[in-house]
């Protein structure tokens, strides 16, 4: 009995090696099916004119899958083939088209007549080199798909979508320095705007890329938010005060710069892509120059009649304030325009609507001439103007605790958690987050960050919906509604939340 469980074990245990075979020092990926090519006596193999030698070609019974794990197939014969010649690696049969991430069958007889065939190949050495895919290297397309639903791919010959295809079968994509191994990406012919159809890299969506369905969902319920937010503040009189005015140009501005991200998410500005791309960035830094008013006119109002700003504003501020922040958007939309017509060299120009995108192009550091560089000036500004916000604020608090006798002044500001609040509203309207969201782009290429900030992402695209929950779910806010809804028409008295000077009144439900 003992000696034939050692048998039957033996034989399990040579089964499963030659279920296993595979060519020594080869990966599986620099392999192809040459099942149907000519066989010599000496067991050399003839495919696609090359000639492969014995030891470099056995029996599979299995595929290697994008994931590392196997898959039992029908016996058949593999050659190391890009060991002996560089090889490409296709993600259908060669003369298929890919069409949303999936194989399309044979290309038209005109798309065959009119294709591109070359491909750039990087040698050993360095040297580039124009290769036809078919006839000067081996095409493997029997291998595993990418392990996506979705693929994104790379035109060439737009910018940002630079590649390198190397001898070794490896891709380095330019825009992240990302290189890709066999595995991780394939090309396919691709129909591109102009009837054009070229060679494509497809790869699979970075770990840290959102989904289109939920960054959809956080815009969407943004843009609703920032339509309620507007709606209280033009519904409830007390709210439409100088600051809640600049409020709601804030939030308009914001509104028609998430409005164009999610057209342009779901390709509904594809017909007027250019305009929708300079659209968006006017309403993006509309939204900044308003925040820059709010900060600034905050910092007035604190500093009371004394401040030298008073000297320069005429008597109709709101009016003033609407120059400013508009004209200074506007100014700079056609310095950008202006350099997208005129600027050659492409690492400098704006490159609005670029690519598949209808926006400016964020794909290398002339982001930060036009919009990042911009913003971060804006952001400094208002900072610079929040602290000297906060060191009035804590000066008044101070003071009002010497006058003893100002018991009304003394009972508005004796409450640091409202402050405090206050101060925390204030710093993230002022774009706490859109200063993450430029260390963001800066630390893009690391993917680890990316996956970190990722979060980032989610915060600016819900920032309305934030909004609403910080400055009209808040029990100031809703009395105000509340009343108003009653028709009320008698002054409300001071609450605790009212930051007040002797001679201004701010009504924190504002901010």
């Amino acid at each position: 009995m003992r000696l034939i469980d050692v048998l039957s074990i033996a034989v399990l245990l040579l089964l499963m090696q030659n279920s296993i075979a595979e060519i020594p020092g080869c990966d599986f990926y620099d392999t192809v099916d040459i099942s149907k090519a000519q066989r010599f006596s000496n067991g050399t193999y003839l495919y696609e004119g090359l000639l492969i030698p014995a030891h470099l070609t056995a029996e599979y019974d299995f595929k290697l899958l994008a994931n590392g794990s196997s898959e039992r197939v029908a016996t058949h014969v593999r050659g190391c083939v890009c060991q002996l010649r560089p090889c490409i690696r296709f993600c259908c049969p060669p003369y298929h088209k890919m069409h949303m991430s999936k194989c399309k069958g044979d290309m038209s007889k005109v798309e065959l007549d009119t294709h591109d065939p070359l491909v750039n190949l990087t040698l050993r050495d360095g040297s580039v080199v124009k290769r036809h895919f078919q006839e000067d290297l081996i095409v493997q397309s029997d291998l595993d798909l990418p392990g996506c639903p979705k693929m994104y791919f790379l035109d060439h010959e737009m910018p940002g979508n630079g590649f390198t295809l190397f001898e070794n079968g490896s891709l380095l994509r330019h825009w992240d320095t990302k290189e890709l191994n066999k595995r991780e990406y394939c090309v396919q012919h691709l129909s591109f705007k102009g009837k054009s159809t070229r060679i494509a890299p497809h790869f699979c969506p970075l770990s840290s890329q959102p989904t289109k369905t939920w960054k959809t969902v956080a815009i969407v319920l943004s843009l609703v938010c920032i339509v309620l937010t507007i709606s209280v503040y033009l519904y409830v009189e007390k709210l439409r005060n100088l600051h809640g005015m600049c409020f709601i140009c804030y939030l308009a501005s914001l509104f028609l710069g998430y409005l164009f991200l999610v057209l342009n998410l779901w390709r509904y500005s594809s017909g007027f892509c250019i305009t929708a791309g300079f659209l968006g960035y006017f309403s993006i830094m509309a939204a900044f120059f308003w925040l820059s008013v709010i900060s600034l006119t905050l910092w007035n109002t604190f500093s009371g009649s004394s401040s030298w700003l008073n000297r320069f504003l005429p008597e109709n501020r709101f009016l003033t304030y609407n120059l400013y922040a508009w004209g200074m958007a506007l100014l700079l939309t056609a310095i950008t325009y202006i350099a997208d017509q005129v600027v050659k060299n492409e690492q400098l120009k704006p490159r609005v609507g670029v690519g598949r995108n209808c926006w400016i192009y964020t794909g290398d550091m002339g982001v930060m001439i036009y919009f990042y560089g911009p913003m971060l000036l804006i952001i400094v500004f208002n900072t610079v103007m929040f602290v000297l916000t906060a060191i009035r604020i804590i000066k008044v608090k101070k003071e009002a605790k010497n006058f003893t006798q100002q018991h009304t002044t003394t009972k508005r500001l004796n409450s640091d958690k409202q402050t405090y609040t206050l101060f925390l509203r204030l710093f993230i309207v002022m774009g706490l987050s859109w200063s993450l969201e430029i260390i963001s782009f800066l630390l893009r290429k690391n993917e680890d960050w990316a996956k970190a900030f990722l979060v980032v992402d989610y915060f600016n695209w819900s920032l309305g919906t934030v909004i609403f929950v910080l400055f009209i779910l808040r029990p100031g806010t809703l009395k105000l509604l509340k009343e108003r809804i009653k028709g009320k028409s008698h002054e409300v008295g001071a609450s605790d939340e009212n930051i007040s000077l002797q001679n201004t009144k701010i009504d924190p439900s504002v901010f």
